[in-house]
């Protein structure tokens, strides 16, 4: 009998060793849309993309941030002839910005295959408080301007029937945390939105998932958390690798998933 070959995907899981999982695919053929590319995971998320060969445009609100995040890159970013990477200055959050953006992109590479949001943060705020305005800050920043990004990239997608949406959200999601009302019901909000998007675009070859890491070891974690062991929490490769995976033609079978990221927590 011959003998069963382990798929090298299934076989990274279940050794823990996520990180390996950017080496199999080739993006070389995608464009991708990175929203908070400047934030604490983002230029991590950006490399593994540009490693995998695509094709990467992002959305700043602050040029220097942008600009600096490019020249670290070195040649990763492509050539002024044959850029790899495209910066511009855009509200990810304003629709008509973001729609501008979007024809950038397709009249820069004359395609967009995925978008991938990392947009988010953390601010307390208490279960039992009168004071709406916390919840609408964080509604604004995390599910709002996702939103608003995503929808204005789903025109291209639709037209050449495939795309991929990948939403970085978190545990709290699933489970509402003290101390954290506000942050809790929007990452819920956004996985239900997700997953309504996946019911709604299943059969016209796009995907929509979240990634629910528990904590990352980010320097504003590590700041937060001093007495905390970072070892035990996600890495930004760690997170990096699923948000790849997730965009790529092997996980086209995988669409309306909430999935974890508990490290060794």
């Amino acid at each position: 009998m011959q003998q069963t070959k382990v798929p090298r995907l299934l076989y990274a899981i279940e050794h823990g060793h996520l990180a390996i999982l950017v080496a199999m695919f080739d993006l070389s053929k995608r464009a991708v849309i990175l929203t908070g590319a400047t934030g604490n995971i983002g230029p991590t998320v950006l490399r593994a993309y540009l490693e995998q060969g695509a094709h990467v445009a992002i959305p700043v609100r602050d040029d220097a941030k942008g600009a600096a995040l490019r020249d670290s890159l070195g040649d990763l970013a492509g050539t002024a002839q044959e850029p790899r990477i495209l910066v511009r200055a855009a509200d990810a959050g304003d629709r008509v910005a973001m729609e501008g953006f979007v024809e950038q992109v397709l009249r820069a590479w004359g395609r967009l295959d995925v978008v991938a949001n990392l947009i988010g943060g953390y601010a307390p705020s208490d279960a039992a408080s009168r004071d709406l305005a916390a919840y609408r800050a964080y509604w604004d920043q995390k599910v709002a301007t996702i939103v608003t990004a995503t929808t204005a990239c789903l025109r291209p997608m639709r037209a050449r029937s495939y795309g991929r949406v990948v939403n970085v959200s978190s545990m709290a999601a699933l489970k509402g945390e003290k101390g954290a009302a506000g942050y809790a019901m929007a990452n819920a909000a956004l996985l239900r939105w997700t997953e309504s998007l996946a019911e709604e675009t299943k059969r016209e070859g796009i995907t929509a998932n979240c990634v629910l890491p528990r904590i990352i070891d980010v320097p504003d974690n590590r700041a937060a958390m001093p007495k905390a062991d970072p070892s035990r929490w996600a890495t930004a490769a760690e997170v990096a690798a699923l948000v790849v995976f997730l965009s790529t033609d092997e996980a086209s079978g995988i669409t309306g998933a909430a999935i974890p990221i508990l490290a060794r927590t």
